[in-house]
């Protein structure tokens, strides 16, 4: 089974350099014209599902790059960013957002997700899709957010250890992986 994990298109707060977290803002005009380029990137891909967050800026992105697939989109609210708490709207370029994206370090998040937790429920949500569709699926699209594609890279490719380097993902941003 091919695995095709996508972040969603470019928003005002991505712009702005704001946390979104679980604030739902909508793909700005960049985000819809990112969204664009990747459904005609996809546009030959045998895409059998089509899942989302339920977040209005992966929902987005996600029915733009359906527009060449016809397909069900669910959403499942497994795969919603994670809870920023009391960072939710804030600067994302404060040293506090370097800390709470390392695994190794783990910091907690007032009324939020702490990085752990948050990739716990990836890696539950990851084996529940493998097992759904591993035998009687070619490609699965999952559309979520940067937090998701950072936890999915780890469940994929090892947990990070000390001194850990954080992965930056992009707007749009598609991994690919072979399960």
């Amino acid at each position: 089974m091919n695995l095709l994990i996508v972040r969603h298109g470019k928003t005002n707060w991505n712009t702005e350099k704001r946390a979104a977290g679980l604030t739902d803002v909508d793909l700005n005009d960049e985000g819809i014209e990112q969204a664009k380029l990747l459904r005609d990137k996809l546009k030959d891909t045998d895409i059998d599902v089509i899942i989302s967050s339920p977040l209005k800026r992966a929902i987005r992105t996600a029915e733009i790059i359906n527009e060449k697939h016809n397909l069900n989109i669910l959403i499942d609210k497994d795969i919603i960013e994670r809870n920023l708490g009391i960072y939710e709207g804030k600067p994302n370029d404060q040293e506090i957002f370097n800390q709470i994206r390392y695994y190794t370090k783990n910091v907690p998040v007032e009324n939020g997700e702490d990085c752990r937790t948050y990739t716990n429920r990836v890696f539950n949500f990851l084996d529940k899709i493998i097992k759904q569709y591993k035998n009687n699926t070619k490609t699965v699209l999952i559309v979520s957010h940067g937090f998701f594609l950072r936890s999915a890279s780890w469940y994929f490719n090892g947990l990070p250890t000390e001194p850990e380097q954080v992965i930056r993902i992009k707007n749009c941003q598609i991994d690919r992986y072979m399960v």
